[in-house]
């Protein structure tokens, strides 16, 4: 191959850039978006700071107690 001439350069950049378009386009379609999303929104909640969890103790008016 004659990699000086002009032709090929094209030819390669051209074929470059439909894969580039093929991989952004799945990548970014709205399927993948939502298939995102899904695995998200049902994934498991990871601590990975290796302290422990704080948890808030929250007082709300008892009815019972009148206030």
């Amino acid at each position: 191959m004659n990699f000086e001439n002009p032709l090929v350069w094209m030819g390669g950049g051209l074929i470059l850039f439909v894969i580039l378009v093929v991989v952004v386009g799945l990548r970014f379609s709205n399927g993948a978006r939502l298939e995102r999303r899904r695995r998200k929104s049902n994934a498991r909640i990871v601590n990975k700071t290796g302290r422990p969890t704080v948890k808030f103790s929250v007082r709300t008016k008892d009815k019972n107690r009148g206030g």
